[in-house]
Formats: structure tokens, sequence, C-alpha cells
């Protein structure tokens, strides 16, 4: 097995060329050598099957523990306790949990999570955020996505809007925990956030019980009991995260793929032709990039000799633009079907909030574009891409609504 080393190695830079050519690097990559051991030593799978394949083994694959990495750190650190307190509030991630423990957690949120509101809370965000634009000849497609996932989540949960900043600084900075040259200043900086945050929340419990306020965090505390305290908010710690992060990636570039491909027509107002042109979005922008899996014991796979605790990659990403299993990937086709991509993870991890970010799309993009049918890109001004390489996008994204 031989691995493209220049185009292998490519694959983890953030630099503008990356960037803008990505799918074209993942499917050279994709093509020659779809499994593949990197510059870190890291199992690398980017094609459809051995993606999915080891999405579904949650025996041999599991859900990456970032413990050892941790103690580490800490030890570079001089086992700085800030770093030791962010491991265990990690422990709490949905995403880092194995087995019944991840069965019965997700379990208990799933009891109140999507009990809330959706239709009304979306259909007000939504409002609010075409209201604002109102009249204005340009925008920033990364600031509204922002302000649109940040009004869903603090009606959700029931968050002050003086708290918008402080969401976004956290759920950005957060996000660096899956960067594979995270830097021991970085973690700290994550582990400094991830404090904050508890202490944000905490705050925020007190005050919803000051008010008598009947919120989701509360609902969810008394399901939980209070024993589980830290654990919750180590949940929303994530959720929060999760839901700015992803929904601001998902809806700037979905909304720059409708803008890239206007001469496609769809009919936003029938149900059905919306659903699909959503799914097909989903695939085509793939929003996290990556997701990272951790081998449970010794093993061989596809003769591949891989070590307990070793880290494995699965290019999301790659696999939905997999030509073995969609034809002419590369291309916006709104009218796709049918359409198997994993966009959302698959089997028992499969995404908490996909249902949700579905249901935000459906809902969003009908009214947004029938509100700016002439959106286009800002000619004037460059985007500017982010450094981050598991959620690979804009940092800026400049339009003209007019």
């Amino acid at each position: 097995m031989q691995t493209p080393l220049m185009s292998a190695t490519s694959i983890w830079s953030a630099s503008k060329e990356v960037n803008q050519n990505y799918s074209g690097l993942i499917a050279d990559i994709r093509q020659t050598d779809p499994l593949h051991f990197n510059l870190f030593g890291d199992l690398v799978a980017m094609d459809y099957a051995n993606v999915r394949k080891i999405l579904s083994d949650s025996e041999n694959f599991r859900n990456f523990d970032f413990t050892e990495r941790f103690k580490v750190v800490s030890a570079l650190s001089d086992n700085d306790p800030g770093l030791l307190e962010f491991g265990e509030s990690l422990r709490y991630w949905l995403l880092f949990m194995n087995g019944e423990k991840h069965a019965e957690h997700r379990r208990f949120v799933n009891q109140k999570f999507y009990q809330a509101d959706y239709e009304n809370i979306t259909l007000g965000a939504i409002n609010e955020i075409i209201a604002g634009l109102d009249g204005k000849e340009e925008t920033d497609l990364v600031e509204m996505a922002r302000q649109f996932s940040f009004l869903i989540i603090s009606r959700i949960i029931d968050l002050d809007k003086s708290d918008y900043d402080f969401i976004q600084h956290f759920s950005y900075v957060i996000t660096f925990i899956f960067e594979k040259t995270l830097s021991v200043n970085e973690l700290l900086e994550c582990a400094s956030m991830s404090k904050t945050f508890h202490s944000y929340l905490s705050k925020t419990f007190t005050r919803h019980e000051t008010e008598a306020t009947n919120s989701l965090l509360l609902q969810m505390r008394e399901i939980m009991g209070s024993d589980r305290a830290a654990q919750l908010i180590g949940t929303w710690e994530f959720l929060v995260n999760a839901a700015t992060e992803t929904t601001t990636l998902l809806l700037t570039k979905s909304i720059a793929t409708l803008i890239a491909n206007c001469d496609k027509v769809i009919n936003w107002q029938a149900h059905n032709q919306c659903a699909i042109a959503v799914e097909e979005l989903i695939r085509h922008v793939s929003p996290v990039n990556w997701i990272p899996r951790q081998v449970a014991r010794e093993m061989e796979y596809e003769g591949l000799k891989l070590r307990k605790g070793q880290t494995v990659l699965l290019g999301l990403a790659s696999a939905n633009h997999d030509p073995a299993v969609f034809e002419n990937p590369d291309t916006f086709m709104p009218a796709r079907k049918p359409n198997p991509h994993i966009g959302f993870g698959f089997g028992m991890h499969h995404c908490l909030g996909a249902r949700l970010s579905r249901y935000e799309l459906q809902k969003f993009l009908p009214r947004f574009m029938a509100a700016f049918p002439d959106i286009r890109l800002n000619p004037s001004k460059a985007p500017e891409w982010d450094s981050k390489i598991f959620f690979r996008g804009y940092k800026t994204l400049p339009v003209l609504l007019k």
C-alpha cells in the first residue's frame, strides 16, 4: 500500500489553495489510496464503504477517548489542573461516550430535547433574521448564520440575547480540540473556555430557578437527577457547540452552493422537492469533514494491523462524494434520489440534532431565497477561509443581497 505523500499531507493543511480545491484533493486520494496511515500514524478511511463499515462497528471502533491525550499534554504543562478538569468534562460529551453509558445518556437527553416548540422557535428566528436584513445591500453569510444558530439554541434553553458574543467565542474556540496540530497553548485555551462555560451555565441554572422559569435545562436536570448536574452541563457544552458550529457551517455553505447553482430551479414550496434538495445540500456540503474513532483492541482491519487506542479518522465529506455510490458526486443535483449520504454520521452515534438541522434548513432556505432572489457573492470583498480542518469552512463570506 503506497500513500501519495504530498496529497495525503495536504489534506491536513488549512491553506487557501487546499480549501478552494478540497473536493478535488480528497477525490484524488480516495481514488489512489482510500485507506491509509497518515503522517500522524492515524488510520484514514476516505471511501464510502469503509467509512460506513467502521461507523457501524461500535464494538471494534469506539468513540474517541481524550484521556491519554490529556495526560500527556497535562504533563507537558506541569500537570495543569485545568486540563485534567477539561478532560473530565469531555467524558460527558455524547460524542465521546461509548456502550451503555452512551445509550443511557442519549435516552435522558432525548426525553426532553425534542419536546421544545421547534416550529415557533425556528420560524421566529427566521423572521428575525430576514427582518434584520431588510433594506440592507450586503451581509456576511457566516455572521448571519451564527446569529440564526444562536437564536435557535438560546430559545431552546432560554439564554439571554446579551450572551451572543460569549456563546460564539466559546463554540469557536472549543472545536479546536479536534484539530490534529493543536498546540499546548491552544488546548489550554480550550480548557479555560470550558471552565468559563461551566460557570456560565451554572449561573444560568440559578437564574432560571430564581425567575421560576420552566426551562428545558431545569426539566432535564429533574429527569437526570441533581447528582448528574456535572454530566448535564457537559452535555450542553457539547450541544451548544455542535448547534452553533455545525449549523453555521451547514447554512453558510448551503446558501453558497445555491448561489453557485442559481441556474438550477428548486420548487421550495413543494415539501417533497424541498426535502430532497435539503438532503442533497447536506451531502454536497458535508459540514463535518472528519470524525474520529479509536481502535478498541489490537486487531487487523482490511489487512492492516491496528493497535489498541489508535486513532481512526473517517472522512465524511470524502465518503459523501464517492463516485462508487453517488453519480457525478461533485455536482449539486437538487433532485438526487436515492441519496444515502452520511453527513450526520451513521449507526448508534448518528447525530442527535440531525432531525432539527433538517427542519431548520427546510424552513429557512425557502423563506430566505424568496426574500433575496438576487443574492450573489460580493465581487469586491473576497471570502476568508477558516483555519480549521475538521470543520473546514468560511470565516467570512460577503454577499450582495440586491
